[in-house]
C-alpha cells in the first residue's frame, strides 16, 4: 500500500486529514500491536477476546503514523481515525486501494484446493507479469484485506483466494476484493454449520460471480451441477473449465504419475492441446490444471507460457508434499480436509503408491454439522477399495469410520505419532524396493502436521537414513 493518511481518512470517513500529518505517507497496514513499527497505520480490531483498542497507546509509543478506532482515545500521541466499525473499516480500506491501483485482481474461491490453485496461478503469471497474493491462506474478513493491503500496487495481477463458512460471508468480503475475473473452483460438503446443505454451498460460492468488475470475466467449473446451474444464474456469461467434458472451453486430464510425486497432464485451451508436468498426480488434479491453465489464458498467456509455469511450480505446505526417508514416500497433506479433499488425497495416494503399502493416517473433519457421523461413515465406506496395509484415526469419529469401513478394513484409534510407528510394517533398510506411502491428513485443529513430522523423524531414526 501507499496512501496518505488524508486519502486514508477520506477513504474511512469522507472527511480528510489536513496539514503535514495528512501528507505522510502510510505502506503498511497492521491488526496485531506487537508488530507495529513506526509509520505503521494500526486498527484496532476487537474480538470474543480481546479489545485492540486496550493497546492503542503501546501502539502510539512503537511509532503508529495513525491508530483507526471505534470510540475516543486517551493520552494517544498520533492520529486517531474514528469509525463505526473498525472490522468494516479495513475491509473499505483495501477495496478503496485496491481501486487505486491498475492490477488485474483475481479471486479464487471453492470447497477444496483454494490455496494450491492460488499459488499455482501466481507462480504460473509470475514468469510473465508481476504478481502479488495472499499470504499462505489469509482470505477471511481479517486476512484478504490485509493481504491487498501488503501489495504494492505496481503489480500487473494480484491473486486473492476468498474463503467463507456462513452466507453473509461472500457478500462481505466480494464488495472488498471486486475481482477482475472471479474463479469458482467446486463445491462439496464443507462449512454445513453455517452453509446449510450443498445447494447452499453451491448458492454461496457462486455468488463471487455477482462482484465481478464490469467488463470482468468469470471461470467455474462444469463438473458440479448444482454449482454450474447457481453459476449461470448469477453471471450468464461465465465461462466453463471441466476435468471431465473435453469440450469445455478448458480442460485437463491425468495422463501418468511421474516421480517424486509429479504427474503430467494433457490440458485444452480454447481448442489447443498441450502437455504439462504439476507438481501433483491424479485425476482429480487435473481439475486444478484446468482451472489455471483458463485463468491463464484468460489473463493472456499463451499456451507455452502456461505450459513452462506450470512445470515450475511447488505446491504450498502441508499440501500432498512428498518426503521420501528409509524407502517410505511420507504424503504431508495435513493442512484441512473436508469430504471432498479427503477422498481425493486418499484416492492420489494409493495412486501413488501404485502396488506398494499404503498407510493412511487420518484425523477428523471439522465444521460438518449435523451430517458429520454420515460423512465419517462414508469416509469409512472409501477404505476397502482402497485396500490400505494399515488405517489410523484419531478424533472422535474413529468408530464411525472403522463402522463404514466394515469388517474388511482394520481401524486403529491413536492420539500420538508413536503410536503409528509402532504398527508400520518397517522393512529392512537395505532393501532397495520402495516400502510403500503414507498419507497424513486431518482438519486443521486436528494438528496432523504433527503426525508427518514425527513420521519422518521416527522413520529416519529408526531406518537410520536420511529425507531424499
Amino acid at each position: 500500500m501507499n496512501m496518505t493518511l488524508d486519502a486514508i481518512a477520506r477513504a474511512l470517513t469522507g472527511t480528510g486529514l489536513p496539514g503535514p500529518e495528512g501528507a505522510r505517507v502510510v505502506t503498511t497496514v497492521r491488526t496485531d500491536s506487537r508488530e507495529v513499527k513506526p509509520g505503521d497505520l494500526f486498527v484496532c480490531l476487537k474480538g470474543e477476546n480481546f479489545d485492540a483498542h486496550d493497546f492503542a497507546a503501546q501502539v502510539a509509543q512503537a511509532g503508529a503514523a495513525a491508530i483507526v478506532a471505534a470510540h475516543a482515545l486517551a493520552d494517544v500521541a498520533c492520529p486517531v481515525i474514528l469509525v463505526d466499525d473498525t472490522l468494516l473499516a479495513l475491509g473499505r480500506l483495501a477495496r478503496a486501494w485496491r481501486d487505486m491501483t491498475s492490477a488485474k485482481v483475481v479471486a479464487i474461491t471453492g470447497t477444496a484446493g483454494k490455496t494450491t490453485v492460488k499459488e499455482l496461478l501466481a507462480q504460473t503469471l509470475a514468469h510473465s507479469k508481476n504478481v502479488a497474493k495472499n499470504h499462505k491462506n489469509f482470505n477471511n474478513q481479517v486476512g484478504l484485506p490485509l493481504s491487498m493491503l501488503a501489495a504494492s500496487g505496481q503489480e500487473d495481477a494480484w491473486v486473492m483466494e476468498v474463503g467463507i463458512s456462513k452466507p453473509h460471508d461472500m457478500a462481505e468480503l466480494g464488495v472488498i476484493i471486486a475481482p477482475d475475473l472471479a474463479l469458482v473452483l467446486n463445491i462439496g460438503p464443507a462449512h454445513l454449520e453455517g452453509l446449510g446443505s450443498i445447494e447452499g454451498v453451491a448458492e454461496a460460492k457462486a455468488s463471487l460471480l455477482a462482484h465481478v468488475r464490469e467488463g470482468g470475466l468469470g471461470l467455474c467449473s462444469m463438473d458440479y451441477p448444482e454449482l454450474w446451474d447457481a453459476a449461470l444464474e448469477v453471471f450468464p456469461g461465465v465461462v466453463g473449465f471441466s476435468a471431465q467434458n473435453s469440450f469445455a472451453t478448458y480442460y485437463a486430464r491425468f495422463e501418468e504419475a511421474l516421480s517424486g510425486g509429479r504427474g503430467l497432464y494433457e490440458i485444452i485451451v480454447d481448442g489447443e492441446s498441450f502437455w504439462a508436468e504439476l507438481p501433483a498426480c491424479g485425476a482429480h488434479f487435473a481439475e486444478n490444471a484446468a482451472a489455471v491453465a483458463g485463468a491463464c489464458h484468460m489473463l493472456g498467456l499463451s499456451t507455452d507460457q502456461i505450459a513452462e509455469g506450470l512445470g515450475k511450480a511447488e505446491l504450498p505446505g502441508q499440501r500432498f508434499c512428498c518426503s521420501e526417508v528409509g524407502g517410505w514416500c511420507v504424503v504431508d497433506d495435513s493442512y484441512n480436509a473436508n469430504p471432498l479433499s479427503m477422498r481425493r488425497s486418499m484416492e492420489a495416494a494409493r495412486l501413488l503408491a501404485g502396488g506398494a503399502p499404503l498407510v493412511l493416517v487420518l484425523g477428523d473433519m471439522k465444521e460438518l454439522g449435523a451430517g458429520a457421523e454420515k460423512a465419517h461413515e462414508e469416509l469409512g465406506a472409501l477404505l476397502p477399495k482402497l485396500a490400505p496395509a494399515a488405517v489410523f484415526f484419531q478424533g472422535e469419529f474413529a468408530a464411525a469410520v472403522a463402522k463404514g469401513a466394515g469388517s474388511a478394513i482394520a481401524v486403529t484409534k491413536i492420539s500420538e505419532p508413536a503410536q503409528v510407528l509402532a504398527h508400520m510394517p518397517l522393512l529392512d533398510a537395505s532393501k532397495a524396493a520402495a516400502r510403500g506411502v503414507v498419507l497424513v491428513k486431518g482438519s486443521r485443529s486436528c494438528r496432523m502436521e504433527l503426525y508427518a513430522k514425527g513420521l519422518l523423524d521416527g522413520l529416519a531414526e529408526t531406518t537410520n537414513g536420511g529425507r531424499a
